[in-house]
């Protein structure tokens, strides 16, 4: 039998947090987010001083990694005389601060921090899906949620994408990419009568994003978890998932070497600008520092950064201290794969994980609060699993006596 936490006053702070990081990331409306952050994180901070409460290596690494690689990265721009975008660089900064929410979110139980970053799945699915319904329903209406979009940064628009000689209109959230926990959490830990209706709007949320890599993303999910439910038997199970593997290889194939998409050969020509750059003077071993500029052909211009956040820390930090900070992302998936083979659920949960970091490596999310709240989310489960000396048994990994089925 699971046991079921209720949530504390402070964890209904961090909720608050999410729902704000998620629908107002930018501070258009309100700096509660900032607010909320500086709450969290000090009493976070406290409640592990004053309860010794135990903090992992990897963990500690990675604070202090996040901490100090950022201000390594402004003084090679420096010395190198490249620091030519210092609003860019000190926005980065202030945004590696967020990774000490961790101090808070690794003292939330188990099931209370995943029902937290549930909930708010279901809020923003349900925002983005009334706002584009509203869309739909007059071109007013859609030219004042367009207009509001960029002047407030909330939302990425894609307007008119060619999706395989299909024109898509499309409304997400910057903070789009957290509803893949939602929508793993809801398939494989959620059984309320729900279920189905709020797995229909999780799916579709990000399916009617107008951008290829979300719809890949949720479809990729889904066929999983059809898969691992063997909704249809098991051979057939097992034989249609063959098929469409295929089909899904092809699929994705065809997207990322579509012709004449304008998405696609801007993403070509930085990626080669990116190249460029890298092969310069010693850049691949140093990087070319953080506030540097490079010249992107695919925008033709001289940029800070692109959609392509892994080239970015790669270009600016090199190749070896940006290979490790692009490691710290994926060591919790790593230290936690010794509890693959009791919990269908953690596989899962980490294998969204792994398709956050795609869909967030793919935009200009990776690197701020949002890539952030992922990772101490991770972060936070993995250092449960480090102290405590759990024993799975016929129901899955005890985590705060947290059964992950």
């Amino acid at each position: 039998m699971q046991k079921v936490s209720s949530f504390r006053f402070i964890d209904v702070v961090y909720l608050l947090f999410l729902i704000t990081a998620s629908l107002d990331p930018t501070g258009y409306f309100t700096r509660l987010k900032d607010v909320l952050f500086v709450i969290l994180a000090a009493y976070g901070l406290l409640f592990c001083l004053k309860n010794q409460y135990y903090i992992s290596s990897y963990s500690r690494i990675t604070m202090i990694s996040f901490f100090l690689i950022p201000l390594w990265g402004i003084f090679i721009a420096t010395r190198l005389g490249n620091f030519q975008e210092p609003e860019y660089a000190m926005g980065q900064v202030r945004s590696m601060l967020y990774i000490f929410i961790f101090f808070f979110v690794v003292t939330i139980r188990v099931d209370v921090l995943l029902k937290a970053i549930w909930i708010n799945g279901i809020v923003m699915s349900v925002v983005t899906m009334i706002l584009l319904v509203l869309s739909q329903i007059s071109d007013v209406l859609w030219l004042i949620i367009n207009e509001f979009a960029e002047n407030s940064g909330s939302f990425l628009m894609a307007l008119n994408r060619d999706f395989l000689g299909f024109k898509v209109n499309g409304l997400q959230f910057r903070a789009s990419s957290l509803i893949i926990f939602a929508f793993v959490y809801n398939l494989y830990q959620y059984d309320g009568r729900l279920k189905t209706a709020l797995s229909v709007l999780l799916y579709f949320t990000l399916f009617f994003a107008g951008s290829r890599t979300p719809m890949l993303v949720q479809t990729a999910i889904l066929l999983v978890y059809l898969y691992d439910r063997e909704v249809i038997g098991a051979f057939l199970t097992r034989l249609s998932a063959f098929v469409i593997f295929l089909a899904f290889s092809m699929l994705v194939l065809m997207l990322v070497t579509q012709e004449g998409e304008a998405s696609n050969e801007t993403k070509y020509e930085n990626f080669g600008s990116y190249i460029d750059d890298i092969a310069t003077d010693n850049h691949a071993l140093w990087g070319a520092g953080l506030g540097s500029t490079f010249f992107a052909n695919g925008r033709n211009e001289e940029l800070a950064f692109t959609e392509l956040s892994y080239m970015d820390i790669l270009r600016i930090y090199g190749l070896p201290l940006g290979s490790y900070f692009i490691f710290l992302f994926v060591m919790p998936v790593l230290l936690l794969r010794r509890f693959f083979p009791q919990s269908l659920f953690l596989r899962r949960y980490c294998m969204g994980y792994m398709l956050f970091l795609v869909l967030s490596g793919t935009n200009p999310l990776l690197l701020g609060s949002i890539g952030l709240t992922g990772l101490t989310m991770m972060m936070a489960i993995a250092n449960k699993t480090a102290y405590l000396d759990h024993q799975p048994d016929a129901d899955g990994v005890i985590i705060d006596d947290y059964h992950l089925k």
